[in-house]
């Protein structure tokens, strides 16, 4: 059998992917990964990006997935660099997003044998990837292209039905130097007249099916096309049909996965409050309750508020009332409408699982007797409380907070911004205090504090409007790398830094309570919050990103949105006390 060119090799896979929507690389440099790299650099129709940081790099893939649907391209050489992959193959694999994984690595008879930059890359991943595939080395013959090829579309397929990453190792021998000749095949057979290089009307149907649908091969729903009738099961129409009381709840989920027109019509049909937690892709124009992180903390209220049916959409919730009130209403029916497939949930207690395609309708005149008014008033008048509750209490709160910030962030900065929201406090304080929902995104498939500028970035790069990245001093700090890449982006990407002195959610742990014996400690400060003390301002000046530090409210209400022109980093150095008490005033505790 005849060796293939590595270059010829690589991209005979790389046309393949891109026949099938992938339309970004993220690469990260090397040598044994020069093949791969150099096809990708080749390739018209791929938009690359180059990170020093491996780990960096597979966030804004994520990112990337998140707002498109389909997968990015991950490119990197052998050795450790595909393990800095792994914490966001792992949140990828989580909250089910789309990303493909291209490892370069030593041939066979190199490994095992304490050669340089090799390790056991075989199924690396384990569980996480829903897809593996070993190429083998470079051949000339047609039933291995086949195979190569075959190898691309599964990639592709799996990982957008599936939603989670797919793994292709590539191990190449030397020389890894292209020819002349080569370069020359590439670009005017293999991108040009081999595989063709628009995608056919089929694969236009079958990319969009997959793109719109993530649910999974073997669901019949996955068949579904655009604006296609879906057809409620009837105990799901009995329990929509019959309910009095009925809860509307979207957890988290990328925009590709919410049937936000199907929730409107549901939501207006049943006369049903809607609760939209961020990252949920549902806009304050459904109506949508913001304060109920306020209001369901009461459990005298969550016992009036007890609904009769809870109709789920998205992830499962993560916010505190929620949660508890899911615990209290636990004997409630659940209808979970799923546009991915997933059985994570911490809820357990689904009655029905209904698949739906996300751009999908249901025939819903069915539900003649929608709910009475008292029930959604009843919410809103709660709602309304709570609205002037937030308001005396910022107003009454001298110092500058975290509450402050995220109360201001929507007056400065329009709701067609992307917004990617930090796991710990700041997604939870976006719950408490914020004032939309909009375009948001979210981790919270792990719900680490990794890689959150990185995904923010991924983002951006694949949206073409402004992106806005908020999250804490020690998040921030842990994805520094990222600024290296900022410098890449068209429209601005602004990053707000809530600098509150380290990681303050801790604070909330029985280690912290009153008459605890760590409570309020050094010790508790220093192995739990975890202060930093680096400078923020020189941190964004060695990467040439403009800077601006914020440490009071009126300095805060003067940031304009004619000042977010291009790239800027905002720290708002907060007081970490006013903060959680101004907190634990609106939560009654």
């Amino acid at each position: 059998m005849m060796m293939s060119s590595p270059l010829i090799w690589s991209a005979e896979l790389l046309q393949t992917l891109v026949n099938r929507g992938v339309s970004h690389a993220v690469i990260s440099p090397g040598s044994r990964s020069a093949p791969v790299t150099m096809a990708a650099a080749l390739h018209p129709a791929l938009q690359t990006h180059v990170y020093l940081d491996e780990r960096s790099a597979a966030f804004t893939a994520l990112g990337i997935g998140k707002a498109t649907g389909r997968p990015a391209l991950l490119i990197c050489t052998s050795g450790t660099a595909t393990a800095n992959y792994f914490p966001a193959v792992i949140e990828a694999r989580q909250s089910g997003v789309p990303m493909i994984l291209l490892t370069a690595d030593r041939p066979p008879h190199l490994r095992g044998t304490g050669s340089s930059q090799t390790i056991d890359q075989i199924k690396l991943y384990g569980d996480y990837a829903i897809f593996f595939h070993e190429t083998g080395e470079p051949q000339t013959g047609r039933p291995d292209l086949k195979r190569l090829r075959e190898a691309g579309k599964q990639a592709v397929r799996k990982s957008i039905f599936f939603g989670g990453p797919a793994h292709i190792n590539l191990p190449f021998r030397k020389p890894l130097e292209p020819s002349a000749g080569d370069i020359k095949t590439v670009l005017n057979e293999i991108y040009t007249n081999g595989t063709s290089k628009s995608l056919t009307s089929q694969q236009q149907h079958d990319l969009t099916e997959a793109v719109s649908s993530a649910t999974g091969a073997e669901s019949e729903s996955a068949a579904l096309c655009f604006g296609q009738a879906m057809h409620l099961a009837p105990p799901v129409r009995s329990l929509l049909s019959s309910s009095k009381r009925p809860l509307i709840v979207a957890g988290p989920a990328m925009p590709h996965h919410c049937p936000v027109g199907f929730l409107q019509n549901l939501k207006t049909a049943l006369n049903a409050p809607v609760i939209a937690e961020p990252g949920s892709s549902v806009g304050k124009e459904t109506g949508t309750l913001l304060r109920y992180e306020q209001f369901l903390r009461n459990a005298v209220t969550r016992e009036e508020l007890r609904p009769d049916l809870i109709i789920r959409f998205g992830d499962q919730p993560f916010t505190r009332s929620l949660l508890d009130a899911f615990e209290l209403w636990d004997r409630t029916p659940v209808i979970h409408f799923q546009s991915r497939i997933s059985d994570q949930d911490q809820v357990l207690s689904i009655t029905q699982h209904q698949q739906i395609h996300p751009a999908g309708q249901a025939d819903l005149t069915f539900l003649v007797q929608p709910a009475d008014e008292k029930w959604l008033d009843k919410w809103k008048g709660y709602e309304t409380e709570s609205e002037k509750q937030l308001a005396a209490a910022l107003s009454a709160q001298s110092g500058f907070t975290d509450g402050h910030v995220f109360h201001h962030l929507d007056t400065v900065f329009p709701t067609f911004w992307n917004r990617m929201i930090s796991n710990s406090f700041p997604v939870r304080d976006t719950a408490l205090f914020g004032k939309t929902t909009g375009r948001q995104f979210v981790n919270r498939g792990a719900a680490g504090i990794d890689g959150i500028i990185s995904t923010g970035l991924g983002i951006h790069f694949a949206s073409e409007n402004p992106t806005l990245a908020v999250t804490g001093d020690l998040a921030f700090l842990h994805d520094s790398n990222a600024l290296l890449s900022v410098k890449e982006s068209a429209n601005p990407f602004v990053i707000i830094v809530i600098n509150n002195g380290g990681g303050t959610i801790f604070r909330m742990l029985p280690l912290n309570r009153a008459g605890a014996p760590l409570a309020g400690s050094d010790t508790f400060r220093r192995f739990f919050e975890t202060p930093q003390h680096a400078d923020i301002g020189k941190l964004a000046a060695a990467h040439q990103i403009p800077f601006l530090k914020i440490t009071k409210t009126t300095e805060l209400q003067c940031l304009h949105p004619d000042q977010l022109t291009g790239n800027l980093i905002v720290e708002c150095v907060t007081d970490a006390d006013a903060s959680m008490a101004l907190r634990n005033r609106l939560w009654g505790t």
